[in-house]
């Protein structure tokens, strides 16, 4: 071995990861270099892996001066495992598309899952491959890690597809590695340019005010803690507006259950279900599928329909403001009702009009005398207006077929105002209709043999 040590320098890397071979540029003619001594060289040093076997015969075969340095081995480094990863497959993007505004306070939208959704998949961390130095000791590879996130509030997690679903309609929220859905928006202060109109599938919290030209939609409840001014809110759920409405007239509150507010003023309101007001009802149009309850304050101007009962302290006032009551009947589905059906009387005429001319045009065209060039153009408008009054008729059909205005029981309907109801208010109990002449004070309303009852309380 030592001949080979008069011709050769062996470089060892830090690493232990590779071998070069180092010429000496010694004259040494004696010494024959084969591969086989370079192997027994190699091992003689503790180099027995990743050895190259081509370097070695190359080195052999000629004059190792030309071709040294050389690497003569080389380890294998370790493959380190590949980290876990979440990849989210529901929608996170607040930004809106262009199609997607209806006007410029759409600012942006609420992530929000439904019942059941997937939102994210885990993938799993890989091992990793040992690798060895050219010593032939392994070298570990370092395992990948593992996603640190966990299902939060409202979300489970599916060890069959590693995979993490809603258990709720809400909005998703990621934090501290964690993934959770709330059925709750919150809004911490007035809406602005900032939020934007809100929809959202659950519930809204909003801790300021609203004020006009936005619109709040959600499928749970809208909770606002200051005012509405001229806004549109929709809830499937119910509504509550600690302050009150002033509506502009444009103000709009529609909820599937109930409606709780402080006032109203110049509103349109329409409950589902019971609507509770803790002041006052001001020249608004207020509709309740239920009753209403404005037990401490008046209802003055506009008009209030309840399918069940109203409770109010006073109705109208001493300038004799025009306030119409109805009970037992939604009173704007029922106007609506009316204006529809003399709108259908009104196309049916017309139909028949345009009948009766188009049979007149009709039977000149297959005289011998024909029609005049105006005549044609007056038979061409009378099919072309026949088609739109029959498609005008069939939409009006189907909205009323669709409207269906019902009468509650009447043994059920009451007013009861616990102050005064004052002249120029119109009852509507079912499609009975009264109008107070004089002021009734301590009053209860109900409907008996087709007839309105006034009594005291």
């Amino acid at each position: 071995m030592g001949s080979l040590d008069e011709l050769f320098r062996l470089e060892i890397a830090k690493d232990k990861m590779s071998a070069t071979l180092h010429s000496k540029k010694v004259e040494a003619e004696e010494i024959e270099v084969s591969d086989t001594l370079l192997t027994d060289f190699l091992a003689y040093n503790n180099v027995v892996y990743g050895i190259d076997n081509e370097a070695l015969l190359k080195v052999a075969s000629e004059n190792p001066d030309d071709i040294c340095p050389i690497m003569i081995a080389k380890g294998v480094e370790p493959i380190h495992g590949v980290d876990g990863r979440i990849d989210y497959v529901c929608e996170q993007k607040e930004t809106l598309n262009q199609e997607e505004k209806r006007d410029f306070r759409d600012i942006k939208k609420i992530p929000s899952l439904r019942q059941g959704e997937k939102i994210a998949i885990i993938t799993q961390p890989t091992e990793g491959k040992p690798g060895r130095n050219i010593y032939d000791q392994q070298l570990k590879a370092k395992p990948g890690k593992q996603v640190r996130i966990k299902p939060g509030k409202n979300v489970v997690f599916k060890d069959e597809d590693l995979s993490f679903y809603a258990a709720i309609d809400g909005q998703l929220s990621i934090k501290h590695r964690s993934i959770n859905v709330f059925n709750t928006y919150e809004v911490s202060g007035d809406l602005s340019l900032e939020t934007g109109n809100l929809n959202f599938v659950g519930s809204i919290v909003i801790k300021g005010n609203v004020p006009s030209g936005y619109r709040v939609e959600a499928e749970g409840d809208i909770h606002v803690h200051g005012l509405v001014e001229g806004a549109y809110l929709e809830a499937k759920g119910n509504i509550v507006i600690t302050e009150g409405i002033a509506g502009l007239r444009k103000g709009t509150l529609i909820a599937g259950g109930n409606i709780t507010i402080g006032y109203a003023n110049q509103a349109i309101i329409d409950a589902g279900e019971d609507l509770y007001v803790q002041q006052s009802i001001l020249q608004s149009y207020c509709t309740s599928r239920g009753s209403v309850y404005c037990e401490t304050g008046h209802i003055i101007g506009g008009s209030c329909s309840a399918g069940k009962s109203i409770e109010v302290k006073d109705i109208g006032n001493q300038m004799d403001t025009k306030t119409e009551i109805a009970i037992g009947i939604n009173q704007r589905d029922y106007d609506l009702e009316n204006q529809l059906t003399k709108e259908k009387e009104s196309l049916v005429e017309n139909i028949k009009k345009l009948e009766n001319l188009g049979s007149m045009l009709k039977q000149k065209k297959d005289t011998q005398e024909g029609l005049t060039a105006k005549e044609r153009v007056i038979l061409l408008k009378q099919r072309n207006s026949m088609v739109q009054t029959k498609q005008q008729l069939a939409s009006v059909t189907a909205q009323l077929e669709e409207l269906k205005v019902e009468v509650s029981d009447a043994t059920e309907l009451r007013l009861i105002a616990k102050g005064t109801v004052h002249p120029n208010t119109i009852l509507h109990f079912g499609k009975y209709e009264k109008t107070i002449a004089v002021p009734q004070k301590f009053t209860q309303v109900y409907l008996k043999d087709g007839e309105i009852i006034t009594t005291t309380l």
